[in-house]
């Protein structure tokens, strides 16, 4: 063979390993690493995330949307309450990633799950049962108004906590505003907002 073959057929082997190498080291997608929640409640998220996007599962039990800092936290399978934090299973570069690592964490102050701003950043918190009870959805004053039906539980709201110290909410049991059903005071909490106003939340404000 001579020598000008031999150097072509080397600088195509060169070439050729370039494009593996450059192949293996382009960054892998979200939608590569995951097709979407793990674990028991899987169903679950996937159900509120075609009703609100851009969530990301941070654990079995929660879901976290970045822009907002708004986190929903089930029960796991045959409990009543969902668990302090985040539950189990957590993915902490998820967590790290969504700013809620410290919700990880065994030592933050909270009012039945809801966090507190003693140790993290406030939140206001909706149970979609009695007592604190079922699913808690933990929003931050980033969101100053909503829909229940964008986030799964219209007329489900059954009690109530508020660890925000400069935020008071509205609940309404319509859309257009009218319809007041109660305040939600700054370090705050209901059990229950009691058989008129039970399962009636549509929209609230702050």
């Amino acid at each position: 063979m001579s020598k000008s073959r031999l150097m072509r057929r080397k600088l195509a082997v060169v070439a050729a390993i370039g494009v593996v190498l450059a192949g293996s080291a382009a960054p892998v997608s979200a939608s590569a690493i995951a097709d979407g929640p793990t674990g028991p409640l899987a169903g679950e998220m996937r159900r509120l995330l075609k009703l609100q996007p851009g969530g990301v599962q941070v654990s079995d039990n929660a879901l976290v949307w970045e822009a907002t800092g708004t986190v929903v936290v089930w029960p796991s399978p045959g409990e009543r309450v969902a668990p302090k934090g985040l539950g189990s299973n957590v993915r902490r570069d998820a967590a790290r990633r969504m700013g809620v690592e410290p919700l990880t964490e065994n030592s933050i102050q909270d009012v039945y799950g809801c966090p507190s701003g003693i140790t993290v950043k406030d939140y206001y918190c909706f149970y979609t049962d009695i007592n604190f009870g079922g699913r808690r959805l933990q929003f931050t004053g980033a969101t100053g108004s909503g829909y229940a039906s964008s986030w799964g539980f219209d007329n489900q709201t059954s009690s109530w906590v508020n660890t925000d110290s400069d935020v008071t909410i509205h609940a309404y049991d319509a859309t257009t505003g009218t319809g007041w059903l109660w305040d939600e005071p700054e370090n705050a909490r209901v059990s229950y907002v009691g058989d008129t106003k039970n399962d009636r939340m549509s929209w609230w404000t702050t």
